[in-house]
């Protein structure tokens, strides 16, 4: 629906454009719509089926037009609306991101956390990138976190974490002191 939505506002910008030079034109008096007038009601008179089909596509598309609304997907990649009676409340990506990191800090085991949120139509999408600690025992650690970034999102924010995907990117090696 998307690109039909785009096609009828293409045709109506170009047709308004049409008319809005038309009219400029007119009312300088650098064209005479009387001839131009007549040629095209004598075409349609003489072409009826082309006048009513090309009208019956147009009011269509006019009915599309008024009707047809916009799926917010770029709200939907920066952030997500809940609606309520009272109103609405936007929480953005960074949102998600700043409370997901605030829980992954609490884990002292993790270092050079990383976070990254996707929100799809589907639901919230979570990768947290880290560094462990030597002697952690990974599955307690992420099962642990997981769970943990799951019901705190849900009590914050009333949303559902669709996907909570710990990413452990190596083993963070103390720097030696000298």
């Amino acid at each position: 629906m998307k690109y039909l939505e785009k096609f009828i506002l293409i045709i109506f910008s170009i047709i308004i454009i049409i008319e809005a030079v038309g009219v400029i034109l007119y009312s300088t008096e650098m064209l005479n719509i009387k001839p131009i007038i007549d040629k095209v009601i004598d075409f349609l008179i003489a072409n009826k089926t082309l006048a009513i089909t090309v009208g019956a596509i147009l009011s269509l598309f006019g009915l599309i037009g008024m009707f047809a609304q916009s799926n917010n997907s770029e709200n939907i990649k920066t952030g997500l609306a809940i609606k309520s009676e009272k109103g609405t409340t936007y929480i953005t990506k960074d949102t998600f991101d700043n409370i997901i990191m605030a829980i992954a800090r609490n884990y002292p085991e993790l270092r050079n956390i990383k976070v990254e949120t996707t929100v799809t139509e589907e639901g919230i999408i979570a990768n947290i990138y880290a560094y462990i600690l030597p002697d952690t025992v990974v599955t307690t650690l992420t099962s642990k976190l997981q769970e943990n970034i799951k019901s705190s999102v849900l009590k914050q924010t009333t949303i559902e974490i669709k996907e909570a995907n710990i990413k452990i990117k190596g083993v963070y090696l103390e720097p030696q002191k000298k």
